[in-house]
């Protein structure tokens, strides 16, 4: 980290850092509620003392910075499968995962757009200029 930052620049951006990835938490479990919902499972049912959820909450930190990031998280059955596609998006689906049996390799994602890659550039144009306001 820079020598020159004080203190209260330190603490923003860790803040800043721990906002973020309270946010990925709170998106990744609703997705995690969708995707079985969208499979007629019931999460409660399926993980009924939070474990898969504390395990997708711990997952999709690690997920987010590694594009490729390809993993199946089981309980009871049935599993998440956690995916970061080649633009960073971190994607959730529901499957059955049956004991002893290895999980099939997913499709590769496809190579991100350009168009991804402009939004990507936008995005760190406008964060760098944030930063500079403060």
């Amino acid at each position: 980290m820079n020598q020159s930052l004080s203190i209260w620049e330190r603490r923003q951006a860790v803040a800043s850092r721990l906002e973020g990835h309270a946010q990925q938490e709170q998106d990744a479990l609703g997705e995690l509620a969708t995707a079985f919902v969208d499979a007629q499972l019931s999460l409660d049912d399926v993980d009924p003392q939070g474990c898969l959820r504390a395990a997708l909450a711990a997952v999709v930190h690690v997920a987010a910075s590694r594009p490729g990031f390809n993993l199946v998280l089981g309980a009871l059955g049935h599993g998440v499968r956690v995916q970061t596609d080649a633009d960073g998006v971190v994607r959730l689906s529901a499957v059955a995962v049956a004991a002893g049996e290895p999980e099939p390799p997913a499709p590769e994602p496809p190579a991100p757009s350009a168009q991804a890659a402009q939004a990507a550039q936008a995005v760190a144009s406008e964060l760098a200029s944030l930063l500079w306001q403060r």
